[in-house]
């Protein structure tokens, strides 16, 4: 039987200042996506202060998948809640999770700007928001659901 995928891909990118340390920067990265080839580039900041780059990409459904069951309920319902306004016209969901939190293994949503920045491509056909949408709904109905029903 034939699956059809619900996500392209997922990618992820998160800014190393020169004052904090790279081994925890990299280890927020890994906890947030599990074990993952990271990308590393150097480059300025505005002011001319160094920064790396720490970039990483999940193609594989189960692994994206398992990147949303790491998420706590309360902020895969806050997602659900606001896809609106998470997902693009190029079918792309948007997630930020706090860095430090991450750093921690406890990933919850950012309310700062130090952030792991999460974009996800939506496998929708037509590419259109609202089917995007409908289908990250669905699948986080579905994760919701399950969680709830392994508690019982």
């Amino acid at each position: 039987m034939y699956v059809k995928r619900k996500f392209v891909d997922l990618h992820a990118r998160i800014l190393c200042h020169a004052t904090e340390d790279l081994e925890k920067v990299e280890l927020a990265m890994t906890n947030a996506l599990g074990p993952v080839e990271l990308n590393l580039r150097s480059t300025e900041g505005h002011h001319g202060n160094p920064l790396a780059i720490i970039e990483a990409v999940i193609d594989g459904e189960r692994e994206i998948s398992e990147f949303f069951q790491r998420l706590r309920e309360e902020d895969i319902e806050a997602i659900a809640g606001s896809l609106a306004t998470r997902v693009d016209k190029g079918c792309n969901l948007f997630i930020r999770l706090d860095k430090q939190s991450a750093f921690l293994g406890d990933l919850r949503l950012a309310t700062n700007d130090d952030v792991v920045s999460i974009r996800v491509r939506v496998s929708a056909y037509p590419a259109k928001a609202d089917l995007a949408v409908s289908i990250v709904e669905g699948f986080l109905k579905e994760l919701l659901d399950a969680r709830r029903a392994s508690l019982r």
